[in-house]
């Protein structure tokens, strides 16, 4: 599915419909956001590890002290048509909006349909500088293949796979294309919780 141009983009669009939605407080508080330096909200530092995330890693990060949000690896090795050297071997995540107090799988739920954001694109980095924590595995479900995901390519209008391939439609769940730097994820999170303070409630 082609569209007609940038204007057209649908997470951009989508974004601009949210924000005007929301409350002059929020909006004042998310505009401040985007002038912060990044050391102000990355995400903490819960434990470095040199082992290589695999598909079904179920992994913890941590936006405030003792409170964590559950992930899963989905593609631990993207094979990228193209051999884009951005997204080659990089690993698709999903980060839910589920909270916990421990580095384990106890209260973890796969749920797909109450993401705390987009899916993303990241390197093993995260989990070399310990923003990401694996605390578990399950192995990926048929479900979890034939989730209706992909992302939107700014500048070509199309929807695509994590490895390149091209999507005729609009999927459900809806990310942009390309790799998310180490405070990438820390910045869309931090707007949830303006957003939506209550998500680190118990």
């Amino acid at each position: 599915m082609l569209l007609k141009g940038i204007n057209d983009n649908p997470i951009a669009n989508e974004w601009k419909k949210r924000y005007s939605s929301l409350t002059d407080e929020i909006k004042e508080k998310l505009d401040a956001l985007n002038q912060m330096n990044s050391k102000e909200y990355q995400l903490k530092i819960i434990k470095k590890s040199k082992v290589a995330p695999v598909d079904g890693d179920i992994f913890v990060l941590s936006p405030r002290e003792g409170i964590y949000f559950y992930g899963k690896v989905i593609n631990a090795k993207i094979n990228n048509l193209e051999k884009d050297t951005f997204i080659h071997r990089k690993i698709l995540v999903f980060i839910f909006n589920r909270q916990t107090k421990e580095l384990n799988t106890d209260n973890f739920k796969a749920e797909y349909n109450n993401l705390l954001i987009s899916p993303e694109i990241v390197d093993a980095s995260y989990w070399r500088k310990g923003l990401f924590y694996t605390v578990g595995n399950e192995p990926i479900t048929e479900i979890e293949r034939n989730l209706d995901y992909g992302f939107y390519k700014i500048g070509k209008g199309k929807y695509y796979k994590e490895d390149g391939h091209e999507i005729t439609h609009q999927p459900k769940i809806l990310g942009t294309y390309g790799i998310a730097t180490l405070t990438g994820v820390a910045s869309k999170v931090e707007k949830e919780i303006i957003i939506n303070p209550e998500i680190l409630e118990f």
